[in-house]
Formats: structure tokens, sequence, C-alpha cells
């Protein structure tokens, strides 16, 4: 009611506020009744005094009765007042900072200081996209720029004026015999083409400033990254200095309220303004490799060759349904024309159709299939190299132990003791020792004949019992027969989809130790995918396994992508952290809000990063190769999106 009595006010044009209401009911307050306060307050004899309404801008209205108010609807007038200064209050509460202090040198808001710095200072020559280092600085700062036009006529004279001092101080200096000043001659040129061009309208002339605030946590965070800054600019002659006793005022600068308050400014041309322009990002266009996709940010092609980083190694995170398979089977079908070899372990048979087109091998692994795969098979020494049997030797029990650890469940100390001692004897029962010179021609036992070895051991019964099913049991034939398949070039899948849940980490670790064996024994390039890569992180010896692998890869020519859509289940194995710490490529499409926080303490994500991967869409998604980071638009032609789409729609 009583913001309602306001808007008739309003309609009516009464201005002011409400006090003379309240002295007219103080006037009155011994009246025993409700009166109604006077009277001469109609539009049209209000006093000035009263209601500041001048009757100049006032126009009549045609109601010219005048209003009277009773003592109830000046309460509710001053209620709804006393509401609205109320919230206007808590609005401004809201909005300001806890504390704020400002000192000689910068300005704390809350937890965060500032400082602002000014040019002052430019090279006579400006190259384009000089400021593409500041822009691309992964810091918070702020950054503003004002352009002032100054008329050509005043600048005309000004140069006039300059060029007259400039040939009086050459006479000068040729009357006492001086040789040319090569500056003074440089000064001259100059101001005489600067004429030139404005006299045909070729320049304008500006008074320019640049203010760039910069934010940190702390202090010494702050002076470092006033040090860094000073070396991004000062490396291209561009000085600055620090707004000293002005912290406020640069604050204002650069914030959003277009107020320059700090007032430091050089003259500048058209010409050299046009090299501040900052529409800039980050690029990753390289004259060889692959094409990945389209750099959202400028749209440019992302054209990278994954094997000239520091490692080949690539991590793809991505929420089911959004484009991670995609993204990685349109990789391996670019890489496989530039003469790449492609592993790829399956958990889903989802390159099928990629292996069928391109003519590779196709390996399906399931208690029904004939494809065998021996975990004894020992590892292959790099060709060209001298081999020790010994080395090789210690590998393979190290491995068969992580292998025995994910199939018996977890060894203790003395069934490890065991285990291992068995593993041992039964190459030995082969003429397989620490010892041998030669193992070339010798054949390598198989998960039946360890078996045979415990049950002759003390001890060793409840290994037996475990072991029993993957040698005669329902398990039997994957794990317990010779080596019969042979990785050739180019594309190499292994399914593992039909095997029992049980049995797809078992089989996914072993096919990674066979990987690796035939990865050593010669330099080639090489991309082995472990897609769901979970299945493996679940297990800390598969774990363990796979980071081994992440970490030595480079030295073979193999790069390793891993992808998972359980981002926190992978992150929190600190194997999972450490193989993200060493893959140089990261490619990030969309995430769930669960998920994002995660990432984005793994990757230091800004908050714009943050919200494109929590806004994306289908192959949408953040690509980081080193320090570079782009956003990135995945890209395929009608005929390779036909090959790899695993949508069922298409």
């Amino acid at each position: 009611m009583a913001n309602q009595i306001l808007l008739d006010l309003i309609a009516k044009n009464y201005t002011g506020d409400a006090s003379w209401y309240e002295q007219d009911l103080l006037k009155q307050s011994d009246t025993p009744v409700v009166q109604e306060i006077t009277s001469d307050i109609s539009v049209e004899n209000a006093s000035d005094k009263a209601l500041n309404v001048s009757s100049e801008t006032t126009p009549p209205t045609p109601d010219t009765s005048p209003k009277k108010l009773t003592k109830e609807e000046a309460d509710q007038i001053r209620q709804g007042e006393k509401e609205y200064n109320e919230a206007l209050a808590f609005v401004k509460d809201a909005i300001a900072p806890s504390m704020m202090k400002i000192d000689a040198t910068k300005l704390q808001i809350g937890d965060t200081y500032i400082r602002t710095f000014f040019t002052y200072a430019y090279p006579d020559f400006l190259e384009g996209n000089w400021l593409g280092p500041l822009i691309n600085w992964d810091v918070k700062f702020d950054m503003s720029m004002f352009i002032y036009p100054i008329e050509s006529a005043y600048i005309m004279k000004y140069l006039r004026k300059r060029l007259t001092e400039l040939h009086s101080e050459r006479s000068i200096n040729a009357d006492k015999g001086l040789i040319n000043d090569p500056a003074l001659d440089a000064q001259v040129q100059d101001v005489e083409e600067l004429r030139a061009s404005l006299t045909r309208g070729q320049e304008r002339y500006f008074h320019f400033s640049i203010y760039i605030s910069i934010y940190a946590d702390s202090e010494d965070q702050i002076k470092k990254l006033s040090n860094t800054l000073d070396t991004l600019l000062s490396g291209r002659n561009i000085l600055t200095k620090q707004a000293f006793l002005r912290s406020e005022q640069g604050f204002v600068a650069t914030g959003p309220f277009a107020r320059d308050e700090v007032g430091v400014y050089r003259n500048i041309s058209t010409k050299g303004l046009s090299t501040t322009f900052p529409f800039t990002s980050n690029s990753l266009s390289q004259d060889d490799g692959i094409l990945y996709g389209i750099n959202t940010h400028n749209n440019s092609l992302i054209i990278f060759d994954r094997f000239r980083t520091e490692n080949a190694n690539m991590v793809v995170f991505a929420k089911s349904g959004w484009g991670k398979s995609f993204a990685v089977k349109l990789e391996i079908l670019r890489s496989l024309m530039l003469g790449t070899d492609v592993i790829v372990l399956d958990p889903e048979n989802e390159y099928k159709t990629l292996v069928d087109t391109v003519g590779g091998t196709y390996v399906n692994i399931n208690l029904n299939s004939n494809e065998r795969i021996n975990p004894f098979d020992l590892p292959r020494a790099l060709k060209d190299t001298e081999s020790k049997p010994g080395d090789l030797l210690r590998g393979a029990v190290i491995n068969l132990l992580g292998l025995m650890n994910l199939m018996l469940g977890k060894c203790t100390p003395s069934e490890s003791a065991i285990l291992e001692k068995a593993i041992i004897t039964t190459y030995s029962l082969k003429g397989i020792t620490m010892n041998d010179d030669d193992v070339t021609g010798k054949e390598v036992p198989i998960m039946k004949d360890l078996y045979s070895v415990l049950e002759t051991m003390d001890g060793a019964k409840g290994i037996c019992e475990r072991l029993e099913k993957y040698v005669t049991g329902i398990f039997s034939g994957v794990f317990s027969e010779a080596t019969n398949i042979n990785l050739g070039e180019g594309l190499v899948v292994f399914s593992v989809r039909d095997l029992d849940e049980i049995l797809r980490p078992i089989a996914m670790y072993m096919l990674l130790g066979y990987v690796w064996n035939i990865t050593r024994s010669s330099l080639r390039k090489r991309i082995l995918v472990v897609d769901e890569a979970w299945n493996i992180m679940q297990h800390e010896d598969s774990a363990k396994f796979l980071f081994g692998l992440v970490k030595r890869a480079r030295k073979y020519g193999l790069g390793i992508t891993t992808i998972t859509q359980d981002v926190e289940d992978f992150m929190q194995s600190p194997q999972g952290k450490a193989i993200v710490t060493n893959s140089s490529i990261q490619l990030l499409l969309k995430q769930s809000p669960a998920s994002i926080d995660v990432l984005q303490n793994v990757f230091k994500l800004t908050e714009q990063e943050k919200y494109i991967l929590l806004n994306s869409a289908v192959w949408q998604g953040l690509f980081f190769a080193g320090t570079e980071h782009v956003g990135i638009q995945v890209l395929a032609s009608y005929f390779e999106e036909q090959v790899i789409t695993t949508n069922p729609n298409k």
C-alpha cells in the first residue's frame, strides 16, 4: 500500500521526500481523531519550497482538486521509504568487498593484491602483434587502452615548430664545423614523413595510454608477476612504470568504468596504433603433423605432430557420448596415412568398422576364440643392441608377478616369494636361466608348467586352488597356451568385449605386456590406444605397469593415448595423476559438473576454460599441447565420419 501511494504521488508530479508530511502530522498529534492534512498542496498552487516543483517544468494535471492525505497514508509512505533505503543498503553491502587497503605501491581488496603499471616509452618501430605475449600471459590481469584523437591542425602546428627547431640545431652545428648527427637527421626525417602523411590524410595523430593491473594472492607473488611483466615488455623496448601513489586511480583506469584517472599518455600515429590491437590467440599450426581440428579462438587449423613433443603421450577425458572415441579414431585414421603404426586395446568393439575399412588386423580375445597370447613370452631386446638374457628374464618375472596379483587376488609376501621362486624354476626347466648367454630357439613355458611346479612346492596349495580355474577350469585356454598371433604393421585392434568383467583387466594387462615386448624389438613410430583405461587403473599392479609404459615409451618411439570417462576415479589413483603429468598432450571435451573441479585443480584451468568444458557441444573442448591451450572443434569429412562414428542414428 505504501509503495502504491508513492507511485500515485509520482504520477501526479510530486517530488521530494516525505519529511513535510511528518511535520504536519506532528502539529496534529494531539488531535484524538484522524484528521486530514491540509490543503493547498494541489499541483497548481503547491509551493516550490515544500515540493520542489517548478511551474515551468511541471505540466498542469487535469485534476485540480487538492490532494489530501490521512495520517495512515503518511505512515505508509514513510514505511515504504524505509524499506527502500534498507534494501538499497543491503545491495551496496553485498557488492562491496569486506575490506580495502590502499598504500603507495599496491591496492588490497580482501585477500587479493593489485598493482597497476603504465607504459611510458616505445621504440621507433613497433612490430605487429607486439602485445601477443602479454595477451597470452597465463595469469590474472586487466589491461585497458585509452585513445584520444588529436586535431590534425594542432599537430601540424606543433610539427612545424619542431621541424624549425631541428633545422636550426642542424645549422648551428654546421656553423660550428661539427659533423652531422645521425640521430638529428633521423628525427628530421621522421617529422617530415609524418607531416606529409598528415597532409595527405594517410595518418591521424593520437594520445595513447596503456594501463595493466595484475592480481595476486600474496605480496611475494605480486612482486614476481611485476618482474615478469617488466621482462615481457622491456624485451621489446617498451618501458613500464608502476603507478606509485596512484594505486586506486590505476585500478579504476583498468576497470569497466571508461575513466582514465592516471592520465599518462604518449603520442602515436595511426600506423603505430594499428600494431597495438590485441586481437590475438594461441595457435597450434605446424608445418607437418595431422589435423586435429579447428581452433575455436581464431578459426585456424590445429595441425600437430605429437612425436615432436618431449613425449608422444596423450590423455583424453570426456563424458560418455561427447566424442572422445570419435576424436581418437579420427587421429588414428590420419596417422595411418603418415605411416604410423597404431595398436588399440578395445573394450567395447568400437574399432571393428575402422579395421575393416583400412585393412588392419582385428584380434578378438575371448574364451572361445582361437587367438592366444602366452604371458610367459620373454621380452624382446631392442634390435641392433646387445641383449642380456638375465635382464630379459628378470623383466619377465616382474611382469608375471604383477599378472598373478590380478589373477589370484592380492598375494601375501610369502605367496609372492613362492610365486617368484616357482616362476624362475619354471623357466629353468625349459633351459632358460639368469646365466644363459643365448635363449634363441628355446621353448618358453606356459601357465600349465607353472601350475605343475607349484603343485610340488610346500605352502603353495592355496595358490594352486586359485590358479586352477585359469589352467584347467572355466577360464582355461585364454592364458594357458602358446602365442599364435603376430603383430603386423598398420592398425591392430585387440577386442576384449566378449570377456567376462573379471577377466578384462587381466587380459588388458597381458596385452600391454605383449605390445611392450613387440615395441622394444624395433624402433618405429607407434601409437598405443588404451580405451576405457579405468579397467586397468582400478588395480594397483596394472596401473603401475601402465604408468611404467608411459614413462619409458618415448625411448622406443611409442606414444600412449589413454582414454577414460571416469575422471574422478582416474585422478584419485596416484598412477593416474602421474600419467597425466607424463603426457604432453591433453584433450578435454565436455565434462560433468561433478568432475570439473577435479580437472580444474589438475590442469589449472581458468574460469573461462572451465565454462567451455561445461557448456561445449559435441566434439568441442580444449586441446593442450605443452604450454599451449586452445579451444578445439574436432572436424571430420563426410567419409571419415561414416567410418568412425558410433552414433546409431548415423
